[in-house]
């Protein structure tokens, strides 16, 4: 992966405010495959003390959305198209785990999945379509 493309997206993740909100820190960023970590906190979580599973696609959405990312030329952004989320378990925990892989890159479109685990057990898994953009200005 092209370094200028890591420091953009590490640079975006930073100054992002909805990252920064839920606490998503990245662990790998490699060409076309992003992992993250994210603590569960108790706002995240429904009366019965599972996790919303908002919070799992919203997670999800963000690290499909960063893996794509890895494989767009600098000068372009992707935007989520369409997204697909399997609940398989409730998330009982403190903390989410993502990986976020790109299964098929292309010049306007990438197909991106993404498996959550929490505390080690996989509780959902999601594929999505990101348009690769201009920036908007």
């Amino acid at each position: 992966m092209d370094k200028a493309v890591e420091q953009k997206l590490r640079e975006r993740a930073r100054l992002n405010p909805y990252v920064n909100f839920l606490g998503i820190e990245f662990t790998v960023i490699e060409a076309g495959r992003v992992e993250a970590r994210m603590p569960l906190q108790e706002e995240q979580k429904q009366y019965s003390g599972v996790s919303h599973g908002g919070v799992l696609a919203a997670l999800a959405d963000t690290i499909a959305g960063f893996a794509a990312y890895t494989m767009t030329p600098i000068e372009k952004d992707v935007l989520t198209a369409e997204m697909k989320v399997s609940f398989l378990r409730a998330a009982w925990g403190k903390e989410l785990r993502a990986i976020g892989y790109v299964i098929k890159p292309g010049r306007n479109v990438h197909f991106s999945e993404c498996e959550i685990y929490c505390d080690e057990t996989l509780v959902a898994k999601a594929s999505g379509t990101f348009c690769v953009v201009h920036p908007q200005v």
